[in-house]
């Protein structure tokens, strides 16, 4: 009987200094690193420490101070009595090449890759307490093939594809995302809210939308989608297909050219809904063994029956709102309710303007909204281990949150509970 709790140990100490797949390990709170959705990408130190004597200093380094004294200090802040705060500096971040060289172009990155240059620690006095990189997680579901996607927890974004395209005058009101579905899917992004709208007389004319705004050409996202699944292989995604706003008379002929692309891009890297056995999903090494780790859903029941390796649309919890404080009401009311998926449910944690929100406040647009959510959201998914009841978390300029990081550290307690 020991034997098994045996194993999981000394595979989480083998993990142990690793920066990309591990549990928090900070003996007073939460200590991370976010980048603002500006278009220079400066990077914000985020902590919320809970122990009896916090540290007093912040610090943003060059490599990690824990382990080369000698690693340049390039900013510094005294929290004080702020036991829970955000501060953005003016490091950034644009540009900055993913480690490991995680391209599109290279053929072998490297698996273990995780740090950026950047960390930021905490101190007290001369002590350093703890400190966390800014990091990519191209691999982290090889850590929890005994759990089935409906027991996990999963990062994801809302209108994934919006991140660029859409005319100027409005493209603050209509991008949702900075970041491609390829960087997404390195910094360890695995469910894909997307819509589709169909220009011109060809299939050549599918576009990602949001609403009836296209932003950009799905067959280059769906390609860039295949080729991170080769080169990362353990990791399973899920592309929902959710809305088809554009015609409004979305015609079963186009659903079909949808249909055709993604049989095209993916083939033999889909696993189809009918070899589902079990209400919560199979498990990720039952993934792992057949090869097939792209899950489609799709929300047109009529195609669900035509082409039937698609699964139904992943059931959503959205709380339309406009307030804060109203979507935190909201996150805390579905993750303490735990309402069963199909076999997944993805809880929208985003704001959403209404007419009267924008008339109101005329200089606010989606990234706004987004600052104001992100800098709270983690610590409302960690309080009161609430995590433990969410599937898929899906936000708005995710690079903001530490919400991929929370699903990571969720998630291997649920591996451990598995075991005992």
């Amino acid at each position: 009987m020991l034997l098994v709790p045996l194993i999981l140990f000394l595979q989480i100490a083998d993990q142990a200094n690793s920066q990309t797949q591990k549990e928090n390990t900070n003996p007073c709170g939460q200590l991370y690193l976010t980048q603002s959705p500006n278009k220079k990408k400066n990077i914000q130190l985020n902590w919320n420490f809970n122990c009896d004597d916090p540290p007093d200093t912040i610090l943003l380094t060059l490599n990690d101070i824990r382990t080369n004294p000698n690693a340049q200090v390039l900013y510094t802040i005294l929290p004080r009595s702020v036991f829970r705060g955000y501060h953005e500096t003016p490091f950034t971040l644009k540009d900055a090449p993913f480690p490991g060289n995680w391209t599109e172009d290279n053929s072998n990155p490297d698996l273990n890759a995780g740090c950026f240059d950047y960390y930021i620690a905490s101190a007290k006095g001369d002590k350093i307490i703890h400190s966390q990189c800014l990091s990519i997680q191209p691999t982290w579901m090889s850590n929890f093939g005994d759990l089935r996607i409906g027991d996990l927890m999963i990062p994801g974004t809302h209108n994934s594809g919006a991140w660029k395209g859409a005319p100027l005058l409005i493209r603050n009101y209509v991008l949702n995302q900075d970041k491609s579905i390829w960087q997404q899917l390195v910094y360890g992004i695995r469910y894909f809210d997307i819509r589709v709208g169909r220009y011109g007389n060809t299939s050549d004319g599918l576009y990602i939308n949001h609403a009836f705004i296209k932003c950009t050409e799905l067959l280059p996202e769906l390609q860039s989608a295949a080729t991170f699944i080769r080169k990362s292989p353990k990791e399973v995604i899920i592309l929902d297909f959710h809305r088809f706003p554009y015609p409004n008379d979305f015609k079963i002929q186009y659903h079909n050219e949808v249909v055709r692309m993604i049989q095209s891009v993916f083939g033999d890297l889909i696993y189809p809904f009918y070899r589902m056995t079990h209400t919560r999903g199979p498990k990720l090494k039952e993934f792992w063994l057949t090869k097939q780790r792209v899950v489609i859903a799709h929300r047109n029941k009529e195609m669900s029956r035509v082409a039937t390796f698609l699964w139904p649309s992943v059931a959503r919890d959205w709380g339309d709102v406009q307030k804060v404080q109203d979507l935190e009401t909201y996150v805390k009311y579905v993750s303490e309710s735990a309402a069963p998926g199909n076999p997944m449910r993805v809880l929208m944690a985003e704001l959403t303007p209404s007419y009267v929100s924008v008339l109101k406040h005329v200089t606010r647009n989606l990234k706004d909204l987004a600052v104001m959510v992100n800098r709270e959201l983690s610590d409302w998914v960690r309080q009161n281990n609430r995590s433990a009841n969410l599937n898929i978390v899906a936000t708005d300029f995710f690079t903001g949150n530490d919400i991929i990081n929370v699903a990571i550290e969720s998630n291997f307690k649920r591996l451990t509970n598995f075991y005992t």
